[in-house]
């Protein structure tokens, strides 16, 4: 099994067309071969974790039997052909998860895999459905998280998801090593109190935590490879 992310910006012309093909690319996605878990995404703005919705930015997380079918959905797939149609970026990364707990959608999508040889770079993506009424306890948390973030050594480039408005989230974050995740994780205040509280107050109905190593990357995302030559192939 190999997970995917593909993250799709589009100039200000298409926003329409782009908003639509959330809805329309489903059946199409739904006959992919070899794809298993997928979902469609949009993002938040910048690369901040706080929910400001980027109506040209959005997402495919998904996980597949094996990379040969990933292969066949970005060479030929309408989905995709209708990405470098319209799009003005599109950024893959392909990914082995190597430590994934918890689950999206009432399974774990990401199964552990052994990790490829070396040390990074990371990606980690968490996501969580949360309890109607701890939704504002939550996102009082995210913005001093956002501060920590701007400043964390090792982050290559991080942003928000979400399957719908408002109560099922996510981020994505790219590390260039183990130590970078952990110094964030355990060795900022805010994220230490968030994860306290979380528990604590019991804001999910459900959440999931996943590592990965990416193996390989295509594209760019706000003009840049974010893991460019960080990749051993």
């Amino acid at each position: 099994m190999i997970a995917s992310v593909s993250l799709i910006t589009y100039p200000r012309k298409e926003l329409r067309w782009a908003f639509g093909r959330m809805g329309l690319d489903r059946p199409d996605l739904a006959q992919t071969p070899g794809i298993g878990f997928r979902r469609m995404v949009g993002t938040a703005q910048g690369r901040s974790f706080a929910w400001k919705p980027d109506l040209l930015r959005w997402g495919l997380i998904a996980a597949w039997d094996n990379e040969e079918y990933l292969d066949a959905f970005l060479s030929e797939s309408p989905i995709v052909d209708r990405w470098r149609e319209h799009a003005a970026e599109v950024w893959t990364m392909r990914m082995v998860p190597i430590k994934s707990a918890g689950a999206w959608g009432g399974s774990n999508p990401f199964p552990a895999q052994d990790p490829p040889a070396g040390d990074g770079p990371y990606a980690v993506i968490t996501r969580a459905t949360l309890r109607p009424h701890k939704t504002r306890r939550f996102y009082g948390a995210v913005p001093p998280i956002d501060l920590d973030l701007a400043r964390a050594e090792g982050l290559l480039g991080s942003i928000g998801f979400g399957e719908s408005p408002l109560g099922r989230q996510g981020t994505l974050s790219l590390w260039s090593s183990l130590e970078a995740i952990k110094s964030f994780a355990y060795g900022t205040a805010a994220h230490r109190e968030a994860m306290r509280r979380r528990d604590q107050e019991a804001w999910y109905s459900e959440e999931l935590f996943a590592r990965f190593r990416p193996t390989a990357s295509e594209g760019t995302w706000d003009g840049v490879d974010p893991l460019g030559s960080l990749i051993i192939r």
